[in-house]
Order: structure tokens, then C-alpha cells, then sequence
């Protein structure tokens, strides 16, 4: 509020994040929060003016870490592409997509496998948010090299059966080019 002064008037601070939140980030927060409390009260009465509270999936941070990694490999992989399951409103679903589209790695985020379609479009998910519809496959004559991951409480079967499109569409659409 307008009228909140953080001087005079914050005495205790708690800070829980959201669990999907990029562990970096959590930490960053919580060392200038940790730092404002020292310089506030002092070193040694800091600890009874702030906690933090270890909240982050151990299955996103996993997640997140992996994707980095095939990231990084991408071109010696020859990836052409990641695909991302899992639900369109998913803030650990979006953070897998945004790591590959901030690395200029093309990604797809669909939230079902039904986003495939067999006119070889895929119909996804932007980090904007915009949900688009594009050419999907783009060499027919090639094996598909993909990345694949998901949110962490997507379902086995959504991966399964967006996986099971992708094959059938290309096993219809082989030697076509």
C-alpha cells in the first residue's frame, strides 16, 4: 500500500515461493530478502526476522536442469526439435518451453496429443501465449530427432500418446518429401 514503509514498518519476513520456480531465481530473491534483514537488525538477530522455506519441486528442478543440458547438446544431437507436454496454464510447463525458445532451439508446447494433427501441423503454444498452427514436421526423407519432456504432474499417458502421433504421422508420411 501506498503508505507502507518498509523501514520503519517491516519487522518479520516469511518467503515461500511457488514450487515451480527456477531455483536461481528462488535463491536470489531469497538473498536480497536475507541481506535487507541483516542490514535491518544485524547478522546474528537476522534469523528472527526472516525464514525461508524450501518449496521448489524436486521433479521440476530435474525437469529444468535436463532440458538445459539437451539444450546445450542440441546441435551435436541434430534435435530438430523439443516437444513439451503438459497443461497450456502450467508455469512449470511454460518455464521447459521458455528454456529451448530462449536458446533459439525450435520447441512445441502442446497440451495434448491431439495439438498433432495429420495434415502435419501441430498446433502449440508460444511463451507469448499465442496458440498457433504450423508446419510440423519439415523432412519427411530424415528420421525425426526430438526431445521430448513434460510438466511434472502430466500425465505418462498424455507423453505417450503425443508420442504415438508423432510416429504415426511420420510412418504415414514416409517417402514423402
Amino acid at each position: 500500500s501506498k503508505d507502507f514503509d518498509p523501514d520503519t514498518m517491516l519487522d518479520k519476513v516469511g518467503l515461500a515461493n511457488q514450487t515451480t520456480m527456477y531455483k536461481k531465481e528462488t535463491r536470489a530473491i531469497g538473498q536480497m530478502m536475507q541481506k535487507a534483514m541483516m542490514k535491518k537488525f544485524g547478522p546474528v538477530d537476522a534469523k528472527d526476522h526472516y525464514w525461508e522455506f524450501d518449496t521448489i519441486c524436486d521433479a521440476t528442478q530435474e525437469r529444468q536442469d535436463a532440458i538445459h543440458e539437451l539444450v546445450e547438446k542440441s546441435d551435436d544431437l541434430g534435435l530438430d526439435f523439443i516437444l513439451v507436454v503438459g497443461g497450456w496454464d502450467s508455469s512449470n510447463t511454460a518455464h521447459l518451453l521458455e528454456i529451448p525458445q530462449k536458446a533459439g532451439v525450435r520447441s512445441f508446447h502442446i497440451n495434448k496429443s491431439d495439438c498433432i494433427g495429420a495434415d502435419n501441423t501441430i498446433t502449440h503454444r508460444t511463451m507469448a501465449g499465442e496458440i498457433v498452427t504450423e508446419k510440423f514436421i519439415e523432412d519427411w526423407g530424415k528420421d525425426v530427432v526430438m526431445g521430448v519432456t513434460s510438466g511434472a504432474s502430466t500425465p505418462d499417458k498424455a507423453v505417450q500418446d503425443s508420442l504415438s502421433s508423432i510416429f504415426l504421422l511420420k510412418k504415414v508420411h514416409a517417402g514423402e518429401d
